[in-house]
């Protein structure tokens, strides 16, 4: 591991206002990752030397008091980071490996020139114009190359802290937010076969209509009939790539409401209210958490029945003596 580092610490107007800067450049080499191999082997699985991956990036934390007056009191931080990876080169003679797999699709990959943990998949086929070519035989999309949907891992992170005071009042607000990822989703996956996400009602009561050009570039139409719409969304399961969604998001990860006794003999009191992942304000993603996962190894960007994080209510009191 080789790492450059430059930054740059700020405290202006009577550390009313800081900025804390930081670039880094970050070499691994020889990193190891389990990866699937084909089976003729005798296995399936192997652990390989990636032969060197690059991380590029930038971390703010700007810090700021905006009011500072009698008895109120506003803080407020934001931190920012953005990392940019690449895998420079693989084992001799490998431009590629897959490092995970979904329960039922979705694939990351490891490929030299894009980024780390690369989420891959198959779509319905285009042709030059974008136009979706059919084959007249199935009466279906016509399925595509493995190719790629995004990338796994939030190359964009973020955090906003906001703390309030009033005499013996307080009052504390977190939001993060992560950005820039794809998640392939399971979940959703089994749902389409089975009719049940709102992405399956067209169709249900008049037919669904097709168009686009068959194999042979020709105009191609059809309507799958009502009795054979339950059969061609389940057949959408082989593309894939229709189930990868934009991870991003924002939520309110932390409000702490809380109160400072006057002081006793004994010592002191403070009691609080607590909510914890109150709220996601912000989601692309549909019928899932976007923080939902189904594995914690290098394969990240799969997403499989995962439950959402959980949302708690609660009251804490401290007692110091």
């Amino acid at each position: 591991l080789t790492t450059y580092e430059a930054g740059l610490d700020l405290q202006l107007f009577d550390n009313r206002l800081g900025l804390d800067f930081t670039f880094y450049d970050r070499r691994t080499t020889d990193d190891i990752v389990r990866a699937t191999i084909s089976n003729t082997s005798g296995y399936t699985e192997a652990l390989l030397n990636v032969g060197e991956v690059s991380n590029r990036g930038v971390e703010v934390l700007l810090t700021g008091r905006p009011v500072r007056s009698g008895n109120f009191l506003w803080n407020v931080s934001y931190n920012v980071a953005y990392n940019d990876s690449e895998i420079v080169k693989l084992t001799e003679g490998i431009d590629g490996i897959t490092v995970g797999t979904g329960v039922s699709g979705g694939v990351i990959r490891n490929v030299v020139g894009r980024p780390y943990g690369t989420v891959w998949g198959f779509m319905h086929k285009k042709d030059a114009e974008g136009q979706t070519v059919f084959n007249t035989t199935s009466n279906l999309q016509v399925i595509s190359e493995l190719m790629e949907l995004g990338v796994g891992v939030p190359p964009l992170t973020m955090g906003l802290t906001n703390e309030f005071s009033y005499r013996r009042f307080s009052l504390n607000v977190l939001l993060d937010g992560k950005f820039g990822n794809t998640i392939w989703s399971n979940t959703n996956w089994y749902a389409s076969r089975f009719g049940l996400p709102k992405s399956t009602l067209p169709g249900r009561e008049d037919g669904l209509a097709l168009s686009g050009v068959d194999e042979q570039g020709n105009p191609y139409s059809y309507v799958v009939p009502v009795e054979q719409i339950d059969n061609y969304y389940n057949a959408q399961q082989s593309y894939t790539g229709l189930f990868a969604y934009d991870g991003s998001f924002v939520k309110l990860r932390q409000v702490i409401f809380g109160y400072d006794f006057p002081p006793m003999k004994f010592g002191s009191l403070r009691a609080s209210l607590v909510a914890r992942n109150p709220l996601i304000l912000y989601r692309k993603t549909e019928n899932f958490d976007p923080e939902s996962s189904n594995t914690s190894d290098n394969a990240q960007g799969l997403e499989a029945f995962g439950l959402p994080r959980t949302r708690s209510f609660g009251v804490n009191l401290q007692l110091s003596f």
